[in-house]
């Protein structure tokens, strides 16, 4: 598949996500989220994606907070992959039923995901650079940019 067709792909795959209209306010919640120690990582005109490695229970797990316009739902999981030139490295979310929590006073869904990964996978992940991870919901992806 030649780069062209990836992009297309990836822009058409989006259409069913909305366009994060960003606001002063996404300054305060961007800070409250922060405050709980999971940093901004990626962004995307479509939202933004938080993370953080932890150890709940003797299981090392990746933390992901996505801020978006859009409410999402799914009863099969999703997928998040880390990308950099040619290297994917894939995780599958933890649970399969996914439900954001959309707030009317902000007017933004926080949709919280945890993926299992392995003491191996948490060392490469924090040693390695990427430029890009591709969140994948219900058949559909979205592409973020990782904030350097």
């Amino acid at each position: 598949m030649g780069f062209f067709n990836k992009i297309d792909t990836v822009f058409k795959s989006s259409e069913s996500f909305k366009l994060m209209e960003r606001t002063a306010l996404d300054l305060k919640i961007e800070a409250d989220i922060t405050a709980y120690g999971i940093q901004k990582f990626a962004v995307s005109a479509y939202g933004d994606l938080y993370l953080k490695i932890a150890e709940l229970g003797g299981f090392i797990i990746l933390e992901t907070i996505i801020l978006s316009d859009t409410n999402l739902k799914s009863k099969k999981g999703a997928r998040l992959s880390f990308l950099k030139e040619e290297q994917t490295v894939t995780f599958e979310s933890d649970e399969y039923i996914i439900e954001s929590d959309f707030s009317k006073t902000v007017k933004k869904a926080i949709t919280k995901i945890d993926y299992n990964i392995s003491v191996e996978d948490a060392e490469v992940f924090a040693e390695k650079k990427y430029d890009a991870v591709r969140f994948e919901i219900n058949g559909k992806e979205l592409l973020f940019s990782v904030v350097n």
